[in-house]
């Protein structure tokens, strides 16, 4: 029979996290006082999927570690050798999670699959918490994620993960902070180029970058996240990011193009040289010639090295790798 609940309040405190030996092969350091368990860690490939009951659980106001989720709805059947999530759903203020998915087999023939769909009116208080908080400010779109990784829900890792990510966002403000899950994204190699370079439009990004449209899709494979083109159009400048993310390695392989919006520059031009007067004169020139002052100031920037740290090199357009070809999709 199914497992029925209604819960008012379902707070779960994340667990500690697992020790880990050192890399250099050093015993490791517990205190004085430390024991530990028989088992340190259970993996869920112990548990055989088909083998759970449905479980309809109703939640008002769940709460996972500091990730505040709201009303959670679970539905799930099993089927075969597995477990079927027919739907899993999470409702808060202006935020919607849905997710559908599969967990088959056990042991080391043990799969996920799952398909998420993120809809917000808000991406910045969404990550905020998700405790991704610190790298978006408002915003409003869509997430898409439709991916698996070999083992069961619980051994969930970037770098395993195989699938496809699409993102559709407008109306943010990208923050000068370390970001988090932006690091997949490339979102990251943005924020770091005012830190790094000393280049024209640095003020653009001076309390952050507004953008009016953010999208692209990023696929992942063998431990990395491809992308042909993540576009970002903002008022200041248009920014397009290419190329790969190692998630495995943390180090990224990515060509950055920037080009400074023309209304922008002319306005600041005018201004700087007449006044309001001169402001008024740029922004009327613009609106005729636009478009091919809009490669004013325009640079290409290489991206390598590591997440923490990454490198920033200007190369001229001329020098510009070609765009990263897809990784296939496994699925």
């Amino acid at each position: 029979a199914a497992i029925v609940g209604t819960l008012d309040r379902v707070h779960w405190q994340s667990p500690p996290a697992p020790i880990k030996a050192p890399g250099d092969g050093a015993p490791i350091a517990l205190p004085a006082d430390a024991t530990l368990p028989a088992r340190v860690q259970a993996s869920a490939n112990d548990t055989n999927p088909a083998k759970i009951p449905p479980l309809s659980l109703d939640v008002a106001d769940l709460q996972f570690g500091k990730a505040r989720l709201g009303q959670a709805v679970l539905r799930t059947r099993p089927f075969g050798n597995g477990l079927s999530v027919d739907r899993l759903q999470f409702r808060a203020p202006r935020q919607a999670i849905d997710i559908q998915g599969r967990w088959l087999g056990m042991g080391t023939a043990a799969t996920t699959h799952v398909e998420v769909k993120v809809d917000s009116e808000d991406l910045g208080g969404l990550m905020q918490n998700l405790d991704y908080g610190g790298q978006l400010r408002g915003g409003q779109g869509q997430i898409t994620l439709d991916a698996g990784w070999a083992g069961g829900p619980s051994d969930f890792q970037l770098g395993a993960l195989q699938g496809r990510m699409q993102v559709q966002a407008r109306n943010g403000q990208l923050l000068e902070l370390e970001p988090g899950a932006g690091r997949v994204l490339g979102l990251l190699s943005v924020t770091q180029l005012p830190r790094r370079l000393m280049f024209d439009f640095r003020d653009f990004f001076s309390k952050g970058f507004a953008f009016n449209q953010v999208g692209g899709t990023l696929d992942f494979a063998d431990g990395m996240a491809t992308t042909d083109k993540v576009l970002i159009e903002g008022p200041a400048a248009n920014i397009s990011i290419r190329g790969r993310t190692d998630l495995r390695r943390q180090q990224f392989d990515q060509t950055i193009d920037v080009n400074p919006r023309a209304g922008n520059l002319l306005t600041v031009v005018g201004a700087v040289a007449g006044g309001p007067v001169g402001a008024a004169v740029g922004a009327a020139a613009n609106a005729v010639l636009s478009k091919p002052l809009g490669q004013i100031g325009a640079k290409t920037y290489r991206v390598t090295g590591p997440w923490a740290e990454p490198k920033v090199d200007v190369i001229d357009r001329d020098e510009a790798p070609p765009a990263a070809a897809p990784a296939p999709v496994v699925r």
